[in-house]
């Protein structure tokens, strides 16, 4: 396993482990509390920051070649991916909450729960993406 596949599997678990936690809370306390409580919650999505530790904890080898051509174009799809559905989320979600919801609760609860959906989507499409297109080509030889 190189070190993009174990950052990918490292994100995948922090963004599954955030979201998990964002969406029980909120669901919990929206259950016997407001949502002006239900919203403290959203405080779980800071979890996401400990993504962007990964290149620090999985540090480069001591090879010559640490990325060759397969890796960057892997990267670059797997990028692309990721926000193209990100893209494809922000059309989606926030014309339907315009649609269903007034302004008011799109400024409460409409934009965390885009933007939580967006950073979320590309995450977890950029990890995926890396491990199947490393997982596909290592089969396919």
């Amino acid at each position: 396993m190189n070190r993009m596949q174990k950052i990918a599997v490292f994100n995948l678990v922090v963004l599954s482990t955030a979201s998990l936690l964002t969406a029980t809370t909120v669901i919990t306390l929206y259950c016997f509390f407001d949502w002006r409580i239900a919203s403290a919650g959203l405080g779980f999505m800071g979890i996401m920051g400990v993504a962007g530790l990964s290149p620090f904890l999985f540090k480069k080898g001591t090879e010559k070649v640490i990325c060759d051509e397969r890796d960057i174009l892997i990267n670059r799809t797997a990028a692309l991916r990721g926000f193209l559905w990100a893209y494809i989320w922000f059309c989606l979600a926030g014309t339907l909450f315009i649609f269903l919801f007034k302004s008011e609760v799109l400024r409460k609860f409409g934009l965390p729960v885009l933007i939580f959906g967006g950073g979320l989507i590309v995450g977890i499409v950029y990890s995926i993406t890396i491990l199947v297109q490393y997982g596909r080509s290592k089969n396919n030889e």
